[in-house]
């Protein structure tokens, strides 16, 4: 074009038209790809899938597309911008296009500045804006982004499938329902795992003592949350829920929105951390020595699921005999050689001649470890005994005092020693572990409490207190014990002495069972006193033995026999089995669920407390924890109108907990024949063997 100042003015006011042109065709591209962009979120939310950073960038993706899409096709009009302008503007009768081309054109000079003067002429009266507006494709790019934006914003917030597009406004429907639920598991320190995120779990499986925080964004008010123990009201605040848990045992969390909304059911599996296992693998059986100035080589075995902390060789020496038993405790140095952090060995080249034993002593040794959770009880091997014999001497025949029986005395003195140490260390632990501690020693004298008993033939527990009142005693029990009296079983020092430290040990129990170490601690040491005086040298338990009773055979047959009766008893009631009582109700509802032909979104709660009714049978369970799954996932197939699979679900549910009933039911009993059919086969065999012919 000329560089005439009218060819400037012409090829400005093109430039402008073509640019104006060009910003029309980006925002019809952009309106295009916002729309395609709002048809695919439509179809998003209605699967009822949440996914706002894909659909961000598809819809992005989709508007550059239609952007480009546009401009490539809008290209051959901006390069002939002037034959746009001439066909909006048909009064120009083709000056505008003349006037662009004539650098093609070969015309005179004087003709081109008169067309190039009348073109300017005619365009300064033009008004590009008007010409070119982009008021319609920019409010139609506007509306195609925020409706774009509005159904992601409803697709990622609202679970709106056709089932609950149907629910809404109905009694129970599920409107409201968790997003982006997300749970964080910590461990515990001691463990040294790391921290694990999961992005909305059907079930969760962590070590007990973890922390279980749970987030999500919910449009509601407030959240029930509800356990196997609990169940909470839970504040929604900003649209975003945040649980904190520490589960201990298996089981579930329900999460359920207020007043409607689709209930959220995570299985729960938490695996305890299990106690470290401690053996010694040399010698590992009793050793009884003529020599106590051996050397013993010993080695240890010790695993853990997570880590040792420590692990000890310790002994106990048990000095003395008669009345009086000494206990020494020490800790025998090892070497320790750690394979790794679960799995540790020891030896230790143990020299007897250190410890000054003397004929008669007894070494109880044992193993100990510890693993890495803070306040966990250490962990023993099997206890082993090394025993030095004591040479000659031999019991002599007839009234023998048995050689186990001065052990009794070392138990009842180890109950004693076990109290002291339980006694000295209730300052640092929790009244439970005092409590439980006391409830084991209780346990444990009672064991030798019935040592005793049974020793003795199991009738002391009869036989009068020497302690008690005459007016205190069972006229009837005494009575019946005439006979025992009489045959002087408890007349004998020793049985008397025997019988008090019965008495004392059953008083002990019933202090330690109260956790009163100090009442239980005096009857301790008096049952101790009482069998060193009953078993002493200067006594003699003597078991005198009567007459066997001899049967009247003059009065068999004798008697009236009207007096005769059937013995009626009454029948006892079976006992009801929580368990499988509990299962059928289960069947019972998922039976009924999987008959019905319509499945709204009532019936996606009604499988949701299924399986939470399943899992409260049991949380542990391997098979009801899968049960539990399928109904879970039944209840999302309803709640996204996936009414096929959802019925599929239900029905393997429902087999899966009939095959568990049917292992807790006996079979049937076998249809027997009558016995004129047996009678009948019987004479037929009889004839056929009697003809000779083949049965």
């Amino acid at each position: 074009m000329s560089s005439r100042p009218e060819a400037h003015a012409l090829s400005d006011f093109l430039r402008r038209a073509a640019r104006r042109l060009a910003w029309s065709s980006v925002a019809e591209g952009a309106a295009a790809g916002f729309i395609v962009a709002l048809l695919v979120a439509i179809v998003f939310w209605i699967r009822g899938e949440s996914r706002t950073i894909e659909l961000l960038a598809i819809g992005v993706v989709l508007a550059a597309l239609g952007v480009a899409v546009r401009l490539m096709r809008s290209r051959d009009e901006r390069r002939r911008v002037a034959y746009v302008v001439e066909r909006r503007v048909p009064a120009s009768k083709n000056l505008v296009v003349t006037a662009s081309e004539l650098d093609r054109l070969d015309v005179a000079p004087h003709v081109a500045d008169l067309v190039l003067q009348r073109a300017t002429h005619f365009v300064s009266a033009l008004d590009v804006d008007e010409l070119f507006p982009l008021r319609n494709a920019g409010f139609a790019a506007a509306t195609a982004l925020a409706a774009w934006a509005v159904t992601i914003a409803i697709a990622t917030t609202v679970h709106a499938t056709p089932a609950a597009w149907r629910s809404i406004g109905s009694p129970g429907g599920a409107a409201l329902a968790l997003e982006d639920l997300r749970a964080e598991i910590t461990p515990p320190v001691y463990a040294k795992r790391a921290r694990q995120t999961i992005e909305n779990p059907a079930r969760i499986e962590m070590l007990a003592g973890s922390k279980l925080h749970l987030v999500a964004r919910v449009r509601a008010s407030r959240v029930v949350l509800e356990t196997l123990d609990r169940r909470d009201t839970v504040a929604v605040k900003n649209g975003s829920l945040s649980v904190d848990l520490t589960p201990t045992t298996d089981g579930y969390v329900v999460l359920e929105p207020l007043p409607a909304g689709e209930r959220k059911l995570i299985g729960l599996s938490v695996t305890p951390d299990a106690p470290p296992r401690a053996r010694i693998t040399a010698p590992g059986k009793d050793l009884f020595l003529d020599d106590p100035h051996r050397t013993l080589d010993v080695a240890i075995d010790a695993t853990d699921d997570i880590g040792l902390a420590t692990l000890a060789l310790k002994y106990t020496k048990v000095a003395g005999s008669g009345e009086r038993f000494t206990f020494t405790e020490g800790t025998v140095p090892i070497q320790v050689t750690r394979t790794s952090a679960r799995a540790w060995a020891a030896r230790a080249r143990w020299n007897l001649d250190s410890l000054g034993l003397a004929p008669g002593d007894m070494i109880v040794y044992r193993a100990v470890a510890t693993d890495q959770r803070p306040g966990a009880p250490p962990s023993e091997s099997d206890s082993y005994i090394a025993e030095i014999l004591i040479g000659g001497g031999g019991a002599a025949a007839g009234f023998s005092v048995d050689p186990e029986q001065e052990r009794y005395a070392v138990s009842q003195q180890m109950v004693i020693l076990k109290t002291e140490r339980l006694a000295a260390r209730k300052a640092q632990m929790s009244a439970d572990e005092y409590a439980n501690g006391a409830a084991e020693l209780a346990a444990e004298q009672r064991k030798v409490r019935a040592q005793f008993v049974f020793m003795m033939g199991g009738e002391l527990a009869d036989a009068p207190d020497p302690n008690g009142s005459m007016t205190d005693l069972n006229e009837e029990a005494e009575a019946e014990g005439e006979d025992d009296l009489l045959a002087g079983r408890n007349a004998n020092k020793g049985r008397v002495a025997l019988l008090r430290a019965i008495r004392s040990m059953s008083r002990a129990a019933t202090s330690l069972d109260t956790a009163d170490l100090p009442g239980a601690l005096p009857q301790e040491r008096a049952a101790l006193a009482s069998l060193e005086s009953a078993f002493s040298h200067a006594r003699i338990l003597l078991r005198a033995l009567s007459e066997r009773e001899q049967l009247d055979l003059t009065r068999r047959l004798t008697g009236v026999l009207n007096d005769a009766s059937t013995d009626v008893r009454p029948i006892a009631p079976a006992t009801e089995n929580v368990r499988t009582t509990q299962l059928r109700a289960g069947l019972s509802g998922v039976a009924s669920l999987a008959g019905s032909t319509r499945l709204d979104a009532r019936a996606a709660t009604t499988a949701s407390m299924l399986a939470e009714q399943v899992l409260r049978v049991d949380a542990s369970d391997r098979t009801l924890q899968g049960i539990a799954s399928v109904l879970s996932d039944a209840s999302r197939a309803i709640a996204r109108g996936k009414s096929d699979d959802a019925h599929r679900l239900l029905e393997q549910a429902a087999a899966s907990i009939a095959s568990v009933l049917r292992g807790t039911v006996m079979d049937a009993p076998m249809q027997r024949s009558s016995f004129d059919v047996d009678r009948t086969r019987g004479a037929l065999t009889d004839a056929l063997r009697g003809t000779g012919t083949p049965r």
